[in-house]
Formats: structure tokens, sequence, C-alpha cells
């Protein structure tokens, strides 16, 4: 194992994959990573590694990581945040713990930590815990990636003055190329190089360090300037009701804000309303209309719900066509 490489109590599995990596690194010159599958079928991608470094650089920079810092690495090596961690490790030359992607990975960690990437299942869990918590608010740098966390974990974060950032970026940009202060910003900003325009109101990613070419996204957002963006939802998921542009995701924040289940919104075709806006929950839904009126505007509230199991990728985001296509074979409620 690489000596900047640190194991703690770390199963064969996570082992063998962090062999291949390392062997993977140091042998050959171009690596392929996969998409998520979350919007569609996954897709490999081919970057060198001097792509990857770029990208690592950006992160030290911004976080001002030294040879002196120490991180740790929760995440599964096979994924792309996995992967980056121990290249920004590589390449800042500085210390990783790593440890197996748990739900809670600071439960057994006693050693000082400035780095920590995390989804936010493990944010929401590690939360939850007393003792993790402590642990969590020792941390300089607090990275969150993978999903946008709930509005009632950012609020907790900002009381318990944990200083976190949201990420955004995708597979085609390797890692993240814009940061969110969680609690004190809703617009995303640029990292140092990169610049941002729009086109139909969907992000481009100019990003020359990386790649000549622009990088067109399928993300709508309001641009504040070249350098910053408010985030709205992917264009899949835009759903016109009644004429009503919705941003489901951005909708899906808001009620997350009121109601604690799983969920996500789609749409279904309506002689009415061209399409109307659905609710596919996992578990029974304990609101009723009345409880959407108090908080949303009402071409904001679901017309129909089901309850259908979510289906998730590895990484833990929801595979919105997939959970869609079950529903087809259930009726739809009327809230």
């Amino acid at each position: 194992m690489h000596p900047l490489f640190h194991l703690i109590d770390v199963k064969e599995e996570t082992q063998r994959n962090l062999a291949h990596f390392l062997k993977l690194w140091e042998e050959e010159q171009e690596i392929c990573i996969h998409t998520s599958g979350s919007t569609g079928a996954p897709k490999e991608i081919y970057f060198t590694k001097n792509q990857f470094i770029v990208s690592a650089k950006k992160t030290i920079d911004f976080f001002q990581l030294t040879s002196s810092s120490k991180a740790l690495l929760c995440l599964s090596p096979e994924t792309i945040g996995g992967k980056m961690m121990l290249i920004r490790a590589l390449v800042g030359e500085y210390q990783v713990s790593i440890t197996d992607a748990r739900l809670d990975p600071l439960e057994h960690i006693e050693e000082s930590i400035d780095f920590i990437a995390l989804v936010p299942a493990q944010l929401a869990s590690i939360v939850k815990s007393p003792s993790s918590l402590q642990k969590l608010k020792k941390i300089r740098h607090v990275l969150i990636g993978g999903a946008a966390i709930s509005p009632e974990l950012e609020g907790f974060l900002q009381k318990e003055l944990i200083r976190a950032f949201q990420s955004y970026g995708m597979t085609e940009t390797i890692s993240h190329v814009a940061l969110r202060e969680i609690g004190k910003e809703q617009s995303y900003t640029a990292l140092e190089g990169i610049e941002f325009s729009t086109d139909n109101d969907r992000l481009i990613i100019h990003y020359p360090a990386l790649q000549k070419e622009a990088i067109i996204t399928n993300d709508c957002v309001e641009l504040i300037d070249k350098n910053s963006f408010i985030w709205l939802g992917r264009a899949d998921f835009v759903v016109n009701s009644g004429g009503k542009k919705i941003h489901v995701e951005a909708l899906e924040q808001r009620i997350s804000s009121f109601y604690s289940g799983t969920f996500i919104l789609s749409s279904i075709p309506d002689p009415t309303w061209g399409e109307a806006l659905v609710m596919i929950t996992a578990q029974p839904l304990t609101l009723s209309k009345v409880d959407f009126q108090q908080h949303l505007e009402g071409f904001e509230i679901p017309k129909f719900w089901q309850q259908s199991t979510l289906i998730h990728t590895k990484n833990g985001k929801i595979q919105r066509q997939q959970t869609f296509a079950q529903t087809k074979a259930h009726a739809w409620i009327s809230l």
C-alpha cells in the first residue's frame, strides 16, 4: 500500500479496490470512470492522468490543503468521489486515512482530520450520533457531494456552526467545478479558472484547463454572473403543468422542509393540465392537500401520488426513470 495511505479496519474488498486503483494510477496514462446512471444508462468516459491532476489541484488550492493536512476517505474507491480523494492526496502529498464506506464513518475514528468528503446519507447519520457530531465539528473542511442535502439538515449545520460545502459537478468534469457554502449561500461559485454561461437557461461550463471545448450540461440554472449561479434542476425533469414550468428537484427540496418521507416528483399526461405533477413515495403519504397548501402555491401541489419502491444507484442516487416505470402497473391516488 502507498505510504500516504493509512487503513483503518478496512475490508478485503476495499483493499482490493485500492490496490487496483493504485496499479492503474501507476501504470496507465488514461483511466476510465463511469457515470452514475441516475438519469439514464451508465456510460464510460476516459480521462488522462493530467486531467485528474488538474481537477485535484483545484480542490487542493480552494481548501488550502498542504503536506501536513490529513484527510479521511470514507467513500468507495470504485466511485469517482473516492478516486478523487486518493488522487488529491497523491498530488498534494498529504496523508489520507481510509475506512469502508459506511453510514457513520466517524464512529471509530479517533485521529485528527482536516478534510472529509461525504454523501448526504452519511452526513445525516453522523449528526444523529452525539459522539460523531462532535468529531465532525472538529474537521476543518467538509465537502458534501452526490446529491443535495435536505433543508432540515442544512439548517442544522448552520445552527451547529459546521462549515460545510455542497459541491456541483458531474462525471464529465471529473469532480466539482463549483461550491456552495451550506447555510450561508444559495448560489454556487466557480473554482479558480472556471467560468459559466447559459443557453436557454442550461448551464455551459468553460473549463479550458481540463478541455478546450465548453461542456454543455442539462442543468437549468439562474445565472448570476460568469462565476456563479443558482441551481434549479435538470432540464429532463421540468414539468409544464397548465403553462407553469416546475423544476421538480428544486420543488423536492422545498417539500423536504415540511415532509420527512422519501419521495420524488414526476409527471403524467393529463387532458386538463397537459402534464400533471405527481409524487412517488417510499412510504404511505401522510400529508393532506391542506398540508401542501400551507407551504406551496396551487400549481406546485402534486395532483396525484403513488407508493412505490425507489430504485437507487450504487452511489445512493435515486434512478428516476426506473422508479417511474414501476408506477405504470398501479393506479394513481388523487391528493
